[in-house]
C-alpha cells in the first residue's frame, strides 16, 4: 500500500485561496444559471460566455480538489485519460454517429476543437467522473472499487446524463440530435448505453490512480474533501429543477434516481 505525502500541497495557503475564490465564482454563476434557465429570467447583461465558463470552473475546481486530496501528479495522471478519452469518443460520435448516435454541437459552447467538439465538454466529463468517484470511493487507503461500485458509479453518471439531455438538447441548445424514433425526448437509447460503458471505464481508470493513496482527513482543506460530491450533487439539482420547470419529467426522475444511488453510498461512508 502506498501512501501519498501530500502535506506540502494541502497546506499551501495560496492554493487554498485560489480554490475558495474559484468556488465563490462558481456559486455566483451557478445561482445565475439556475434562476436564468429554470425560470427564464434574463439578466440585463450578456451571458453568452457563462455556459462555457461554468463548465471550465467545475472541471478546474475538481482538478484542484483532487490535487489537494491525492497529489498533483496523480490528479494530472487521472485527469488526462478522462480528457483524452472523452474527446476521442465525442469526436468519433460527432463525425460518425458511433457510439452515441448522430448529433452535432452548436456554437453555444466555445471554443470548438478539431472534430467539432467544444473544449468545455471535456471539463464537463471531469465533473461527471471525478464527481461520481467522490461518492462511491471510501476514504480508506488501498481500497479499490469493486465491480459493483464501478457499475453503480456508471449508472449514477448515466442518470445524470438523462437529466442533462433534455436541457442541453431542447432548452439551452448545446447540441442537437438527428431525428430518431426515440421514446426519450428524441435522444437515442444507444447514447445512454454508450455513456454507461464510457463512464464505467473512466471511473475504473480513475480508481487505478487514486485507490492506493490515502486521503488525509486533516491535511486537505474541507472544501477539497467535499467538492467532488458537492459539485456532482449540485449538477443533479440544477438539471433536475430545470427539467421540472420545463415539463421534462423524465429528466426529473433520472436526477432523483441518481441521487438515491448517491445517498446509498453516503450511508455506507
Amino acid at each position: 500500500m502506498r501512501i501519498s505525502a501530500i502535506g506540502r500541497h494541502t497546506r499551501s495557503a495560496p492554493g487554498q485561496l485560489v480554490l475558495r475564490i474559484l468556488f465563490a465564482m462558481f456559486c455566483l454563476l451557478y445561482v445565475l444559471a439556475v434562476i436564468g434557465v429554470a425560470f427564464d429570467v434574463k439578466p440585463p447583461f450578456p451571458m453568452d460566455w457563462a455556459a462555457s465558463f461554468l463548465l471550465y470552473l467545475e472541471g478546474v475546481l475538481l482538478l484542484l480538489a483532487t490535487a489537494f486530496l491525492y497529489g498533483r501528479r496523480r490528479a494530472i495522471q487521472a485527469g488526462l485519460p478522462v480528457i483524452i478519452l472523452s474527446y476521442l469518443a465525442e469526436t468519433l460520435g460527432v463525425t460518425t454517429g458511433f457510439p452515441f448516435g448522430r448529433y452535432v454541437y452548436t456554437a453555444v459552447l466555445l471554443p470548438a476543437l478539431p472534430g467539432g467538439v467544444p473544449l468545455p465538454v471535456m471539463f464537463a466529463w471531469l465533473l461527471v467522473i471525478f464527481g461520481v468517484y467522490g461518492w462511491v470511493r471510501p476514504l480508506r487507503p488501498g481500497f479499490r472499487l469493486s465491480l459493483f461500485d464501478i457499475l453503480a458509479a456508471g449508472m449514477a453518471a448515466v442518470l445524470l446524463d438523462g437529466a442533462i439531455e433534455p436541457v442541453a438538447a431542447h432548452i439551452v441548445d448545446y447540441w442537437r440530435w438527428a431525428p430518431v424514433g426515440s421514446i426519450y425526448y428524441g435522444i437515442p437509447l444507444v447514447n445512454f448505453m454508450s455513456w454507461f460503458v464510457l463512464a464505467c471505464l473512466l471511473v475504473w481508470l480513475t480508481d487505478r490512480q487514486f485507490a492506493p493513496v490515502q486521503v488525509l482527513r486533516v491535511g486537505p482543506p474541507r472544501l477539497a474533501l467535499r467538492l467532488p460530491r458537492l459539485l456532482f450533487a449540485l449538477s443533479l439539482l440544477m438539471f433536475g429543477l430545470i427539467d421540472l420547470t420545463h415539463g421534462y419529467y423524465g429528466g426529473c426522475v433520472c436526477a432523483l434516481l441518481s441521487g438515491l444511488i448517491l445517498l446509498a453510498y453516503a450511508r455506507r461512508r
